[in-house]
């Protein structure tokens, strides 16, 4: 080549390099999964050449391309996915899961699972959506989530814990509430508020027995595993999240009557006006107070939340740490939570072989409680003002009263008796008596302080390849100390009234875990997994309570200012627990699964001959997508076939005495006095009727259910049909009176809960600017009593002083409403006029054809044989429906949640519409009184129990509604921060009630007694909320 030509060549080279060096340019984006969350470690290559990255924490990328490559992003689970570079400068990737490779990882007892490898019936939620929900506990965020999982806000005020069941209540003493374990170390369920949901990676439900018996005894009602978020190898990254919430109540036009309305039907009612009605009229026209008292006592609240994390870490130790504050305001007056709590965890690995890790939360909460039930203020007469006037103090009577004034709290009791329509007699209008239901609630402190600490920590250690031994050690503490200071002025006898009540509570719980672990395949296809373990547990509890009384005034509200304080009572409690467990996993080429586990328990509770119980599990599963027939299948990508048999027990009763539930086998003595020759004597008395042959409760559940997943997992979800007989029942049974008890503890009785469960989701329409997917949860629960053992077909039950307002009947569910029904046949004018004056309601033993409710059996008497079965608290079917959409940058969820089926004993409805002296009914009005609905005094006084106060608890709810904004990047990248997102949410902002229900909240529960179950006094109220927030992290 000569000179000439070799220039030319050199010449060309660089222009080609010159050229290349201007086409040639830096490309950025993030590339996230369907829920929007950034996914790191996704390879980035350009097609045909070896230049490459991969995603990071944030799941950001940047490579050098030119117009015209074609990126590759590929990531194990998703489906591969390319791009053509057409100049653009950033470029975000929406990554979708591969159905044919994706196989999640499962948190099961004492370990993980692969899902496709799961035989049991086990609900997986990952926390995507649910940290944006403004609730102060975790498990409210849980509502609709999960299939088989019933959340009622039986405690709707600030704080308040929901009542947790799965497949129904086993037993009739028991707790029925789920286990909690976190990162793998059982926990008391009061730990359930104290978590912070930006804390929480996932929860998986255990519902079946074949999946709960690991667990032994805890796991009787079901298991909720969480597991909290670890720090990951790279930059440390830090978020803050915060909300601000704005709630309102739910009222009831059913308890907003004015005096008007009250003068109205009992005009037409009667002809006339009561003497009472006219005086409540004169109140009126005199103070211009005629009030709805809910306007008074539901003045709304906010929420409040703000929290701090940060987490990372290297490839050897990684950290998470966080820290937060909550005040959550209730939606009635004084109602008050705040809560301060930090999480600290630590997981390190030293070496090849040893892993260690440390956690610790530390939390405090501080609570105003609701001194009385909502239904006690609300429910007083309109007319009744809260502070004396200067035109309220004519009719006051100064002979009782000479020192009342302007300011002071108005008692209907302060009221002259006048005569009014001029008939000689004098009379008052009536309503709380002695005490203002405003001062009722601000001049009654009633605090609850707690102080908690769940610490663990643990070492496990690879002695060989696939065999793992691991210990663990976890503790909880709990301070807990109530205080009630019921002042002076909360009663118009105040000085004689005003008390301060102080209740100390100190509970551990330390549980030691030791297991083995061995993990192997062989021949390809055989993959066994070998768990074997103990486990020790020891729980204490120290209780005190002292009173005091006669308080001159309100400057000291301790005991300070107290006249009489009486001696402390002290109460110590203790419970040892020691098991053994082991369980063997057996897939065949990921077809035929069998899973097989034994626990064997011990417990302090129970005497030497039946200390321990013995809870086997077995369950089966056939994948049948992966039998050759299906495998190439685009149609069907999951189909597995489930059974599961297994047993767990129970012997966390509660019989109303903590020394008897701790050691009932035990023949225990208390204090008592007795009159030795005219004087008191100190001396003992027994405390209980030992049973030393008392047992285990024992639930034998049997599961079916169903995977499925069609057309790359587009159609997914699950089936379920289970039958759970819990038997051996512990319960106080009746015994003769001459042992000189009510009741003695015995095993007797079985009870079963049977139902189907359905999870159905939806990816309606999958792409990278728009998507849409949808959920729907249903569970059905039948409860039924099977028997009382050889003597007994029933137990009746009382509660607030009502007499037999439930049974406990074979063939029917436990806590079954147990009364009257009344008779509706319309009186005509005369006789029901006659019948509103006198005694609409004629008392028990009166004749059948005087009364309005029924005389079932004919006798012309009413009687208890009268009584019937009226319905029960367990709602039929509890579902949920949820639709998520994503447009751009935007993101909307909405949930719809409700229950049908069930039924609440609402004996608010007797004490409202008494109060109004029989002049005052919701619904039709003159309707329904002339239908004879309006109770007569004596009934209500008799607390008797009729078909009128039962009422549906079914409930529609628009449960959830959340709106967010996630900036790009380049915005993002603009303000310094790693990510930005703004969101609104809204909660329950419509919740619609059954049309008989008269209350706040038919999801509400007085008491936890689960043989009288299911009666409130309108319940607290349940509220909608509206919440904004946002997320950033830097």
């Amino acid at each position: 080549m000569n000179l000439k030509n070799k220039f030319t060549l050199i010449a060309l080279l660089l222009c080609n390099i010159v050229l290349f060096a201007q086409d040639s340019y830096e490309l950025s984006g993030t590339i996230s999964d369907e829920a929007n969350v950034p996914i790191p470690g996704v390879n980035v290559i350009i097609v045909t050449t070896t230049r490459g990255t991969s995603t990071d924490f944030d799941g950001l990328f940047t490579i050098e391309v030119e117009n015209g490559d074609v990126l590759q992003f590929s990531y194990l689970g998703f489906v591969t996915q390319t791009a053509v570079v057409s100049g653009q400068k950033t470029l975000n990737v929406l990554m979708i899961e591969d159905a044919s490779q994706l196989d999640e990882v499962v948190v099961v007892g004492y370990g993980t699972q692969k899902k496709s490898t799961l035989t049991g019936s086990i609900s997986k939620v990952t926390n995507e959506t649910l940290d944006q929900i403004a609730v102060s506990r975790v498990d409210d965020a849980l509502i609709g989530q999960v299939s088989g999982v019933n959340i009622q806000a039986t405690n709707a005020e600030a704080g308040g814990a929901p009542t947790i069941t799965i497949r129904g209540i086993g037993s009739v003493t028991a707790d029925s509430g789920p286990a909690l374990v976190i990162d793998g170390v059982v926990v008391s369920s009061e730990f359930l508020g104290n978590i912070d949901m930006n804390d929480v990676e996932s929860f998986e439900v255990l519902k079946d027995a074949a999946s709960a018996a690991i667990y032994g005894s805890e796991g009787s009602n079901g298991v909720i595993l969480i597991t909290t978020k670890s720090g990951k190898a790279g930059k440390t990254k830090f978020s803050y999240q915060t909300y601000t919430g704005f709630k309102n109540a739910h009222g009831s036009d059913d308890y907003s009557k004015s005096v008007a309305d009250w003068a109205e039907i009992e005009l037409a009612a009667t002809g006339s006006l009561t003497n009472e009605t006219q005086y409540a009229q004169l109140l009126v026209a005199t103070t211009g107070v005629d009030r709805d008292w809910q306007d008074v006592f539901f003045d709304g609240g906010t929420i409040t939340s703000h929290s701090l994390s940060a987490r990372g870490g290297t490839e050897d130790t990684k950290f998470s740490t966080s820290l937060r504050y909550l005040h959550d305001e209730g939606v009635v007056i004084t109602d008050d939570y705040k809560l301060f709590s930090a999480n600290m965890k630590v997981d390190s690995k030293i070496g090849d072989k040893v892993k260690f890790g440390l956690r610790a939360s530390p939390s405090y909460t501080k609570q105003r409680r609701l001194p009385t039930s909502i239904h006690n203020p609300i429910r007083q007469s309109p007319w009744l003002p809260i502070y004396h006037t200067e035109e309220s103090l004519q009719f006051i009577n100064r002979d009782t009263y000479p020192n009342v004034g302007v300011g002071d709290y108005f008692n209907e009791n302060h009221l002259l008796n006048l005569d009014i329509n001029g008939d000689g007699n004098t009379s008052r209008p009536r309503t709380s008596g002695d005490s203002n239901p405003y001062a009722q609630y601000v001049e009654r402190e009633h605090f609850e302080y707690n102080t908690k600490l769940f610490g663990s920590t643990y070492l496990s250690y690879e002695i060989a390849e696939g065999l793992t031994a691991k210990t663990q050690l976890g503790v909880t503490l709990e301070q807990r100390k109530r205080t009630r200071y019921d002042g002076t002025l909360h009663h118009s006898n105040g000085n004689a009234r005003a008390s301060y009540y102080l209740a100390n509570r100190f509970r551990t719980r330390v549980i030691s875990d030791n297991t083995l672990n061995y993990t192997t395949t062989f021949n390809d296809d055989h993959d066994l997994n070998i768990l074997a373990g103990m486990t020790v547990q020891k729980r204490r509890s120290e209780e005190s309570i002292t009173t005091g009384s006669g308080f001159s005034n309100d400057l000291l509200k301790n005991f300070q200012g107290a006249t009489l304080v009486d001696l402390p009572s002290e109460i110590n409690t203790e419970l040892k627990k020691l098991g053994y467990f082991a369980r063997i996993n057996y897939s065949f080429a990921g077809k035929y699964l069998v899973n097989a586990s034994f626990r064997r328990d011990g417990s302090s509770v129970f005497g030497i001959d039946s200390k321990w119980g013995n809870f086997p599990a077995v369950s089966v599963g056939w994948n049948v997508a992966k039998e050759n027939f299906l495998m190439n299948s685009d149609a069907v990508n999951t189909l597995k076939f489930r059974a599961s048999y297994g047993l767990t027990g129970a012997e966390n009763f509660n019989v109303g005495d903590a020394v008897i539930n701790a050691w009932p086998y035990l023949a225990l003595l208390q204090n008592s006095n007795a009159i030795d020759d005219g004087s008191v004597a100190a001396g003992v008395s027994p405390r209980n009727i030992a049973n030393a042959l008392l047992q285990w409760e024992a639930s034998e559940e049997f599961t079916v259910g169903l995977d499925y997943g069609f057309f790359s997992n587009r159609i997914s979800g699950s089936v379920d049909y289970y039958n759970r007989t819990s038997d051996e029942l512990l319960l106080n049974n009746p015994v003769s009176y001459l042992t000189g008890f009510n009741n003695g503890i015995v095993n007797l009785g079985k009870v079963q809960n049977k139902g189907l469960e359905l999870e159905l989701r939806t990816k309606n329409i999958v792409g990278e600017k728009f998507s849409w997917n949808s959920t729907l949860i249903a569970s059905t629960n039948q409860n039924e009593l099977l028997s009382f053992g050889d003597s007994n077909n029933a137990l009746i039950e009382d509660s607030y002083g009502r007499n037999s307002q439930w049974i406990n009947r074979i063939g029917e569910p436990i806590s079954s409403f147990w009364g009257y029904v009344v008779d509706t046949e319309v009186y005509d004018e005369t006789s029901f006029r006659t019948t509103y004056v006198n005694n609409p309601w004629n008392r028990i033993n009166g004749q059948a054809d005087d009364t309005i409710v029924k005389d079932l059996n004919g006798d012309g008497l009413i009687t208890d044989e009268d009584k019937t079965i009226l319905g029960d608290p367990y709602p039929d079917l509890v579902y949920s429906f949820t639709n998520q959409f994503k447009l751009g940058n935007f993101d909307l969820s909405v949930m719809v949640q409700g229950s049908l089926g069930g039924q609440v004993n609402n004996i608010g409805d007797q004490y409202f519409y008494n109060w109004f002296g029989n002049r005052t009914r919701s619904g039709g009005e003159l309707e329904a009184v002339a239908d004879g609905l309006v109770p007569h005094v004596s009934f209500i006084q008799e607390k008797v129990l009729t078909s009128e106060v039962i009422a549906s608890s079914d409930y529609f709810s628009l449960r959830n509604i959340n709106l967010g904004y996630n900036f790009s990047d380049d915005v993002t990248s603009r303000m310094g921060i790693a990510g930005l997102r703004l969101y609104a949410t809204a909660q329950n902002l419509v919740y619609i009630t059954a049309d008989d229900y008269h209350g706040f909240n038919p999801e509400h529960v007085d008491g936890s007694n689960p043989r009288a179950y299911g009666s409130q006094r309108a319940g607290t109220p349940i509220y909608k909320t509206v919440t904004f927030g946002l997320n950033i992290d830097f």
